[in-house]
């Protein structure tokens, strides 16, 4: 039995090496392997962080939840006996980073405080702190604080060169473009955006592809660039059908209905936005797309339709204003256009 422990211990170390160095096929092939019941209390962290972390990757977002908080305890409790943070620092960093990329931003920053305030007091470095630099960078980005993301960031690049190291390097890039992008410096996001090719060379990862592919595709329909943003959606749309992410594909299917809007093919446009609306994965993207769809509707001059998804859509972004406050202002344009055609 003491063989079999030590064998379990050893095991999940390789799977979160190969999980840091993006190898998650044999990551959960190793995993699969593994029982649960086999696990000693002092490797329960461990085990959960790395269920988690599949699920997350997977899309599975409420069981990766449950999986985060109840690594979190473990490893909260082997820290207080231990006074070892390691596989503490991994799960708050871990966790921080699922909240901000799951819109839950706020639930991230304790985390992500007490993640920095153990690097430090711990002398801790290396791929954990790489991690917790780039999750506050994905957080503050989020809370729309993309000056802050993007010296967070930086922090996170400077430290992987020091090392030697390219942990999360697509990752950072992709997210420095996005802050560019949101701050309308265009030519800085597509440069880091682009960069992100060099890695995937290196380290093929059909998951980030499909990631820069979308960003591309968002960059070059806010500035015009409507084929290129075309070839990029398709790309991404492709590959996230492919791995079966069924957010992903509805988030880019609503970004090209977007891009076929822009260049009048309405009846595309209103198809996609259906199909994203049709067992949709969130209420967010759902408000977002029956926005986009009241847009199509109208330019079709289908004011009744584009009234009752108007309203839809503004409904959920009144839930929070300052959240959505551009989709409130572009929500209550598109109301006041079809009542402008209209007695309603």
């Amino acid at each position: 039995m003491e063989n079999v422990v030590k064998e379990s211990h050893l095991i999940l170390q390789h799977i979160i090496n190969n999980i840091e160095e993006n190898k998650w096929e044999e990551a959960r092939k190793q995993f699969d392997g593994l029982d649960a019941e086999q696990i000693e209390v002092e490797d329960k962290s461990m085990y959960w962080w790395v269920s988690a972390r599949l699920n997350h990757r997977s899309q599975n977002f409420p069981v990766a939840e449950k999986q985060y908080l109840l690594s979190a305890s473990f490893a909260k409790n082997t820290f207080e006996e231990t006074n070892n943070a390691t596989d503490y620092v991994r799960v708050l960093s871990s966790l921080g980073l699922f909240y901000s990329q799951t819109g839950e931003a706020i639930k991230a920053v304790p985390q992500l405080m007490l993640a920095t305030q153990l690097l430090d007091r711990h002398a801790i470095g290396g791929v954990l702190k790489v991690l917790t630099y780039y999750a506050k960078g994905v957080t503050h980005g989020v809370l729309e604080e993309y000056v802050s993301a993007l010296e967070w960031l930086k922090r996170a690049e400077e430290l992987n060169s020091s090392l030697n190291l390219l942990y999360n390097g697509a990752d950072i890039l992709i997210v420095k473009g996005i802050c560019y992008h949101k701050l309308s410096k265009y030519e800085e996001a597509e440069t880091s955006f682009l960069k992100v090719l060099d890695i995937l060379k290196v380290l093929p990862n059909e998951k980030l592809e499909a990631v820069l592919d979308h960003n591309l595709g968002m960059l070059y329909r806010r500035t015009g660039r409507y084929e290129e943003a075309l070839e990029h959606l398709h790309s991404a749309l492709e590959l996230h059908q492919e791995a079966d992410r069924k957010h992903s594909v509805k988030n880019t299917t609503l970004e090209l209905a977007k891009v076929y809007s822009l260049i009048g093919q309405i009846e595309e446009s209103k198809r996609l936005c259906h199909s994203v609306i049709d067992d949709c994965t969130t209420e967010e993207l759902l408000a977002e797309a029956q926005y986009v769809l009241a847009e199509a509707l109208y330019s079709d001059k289908q004011y009744d339709d584009a009234l009752k998804n108007a309203k839809l859509a503004l409904e959920y972004f009144k839930q929070e204003k300052n959240k959505f406050e551009d989709y409130l202002i572009k929500t209550y344009e598109v109301l006041l256009k079809i009542y402008e055609k209209t007695d309603l």
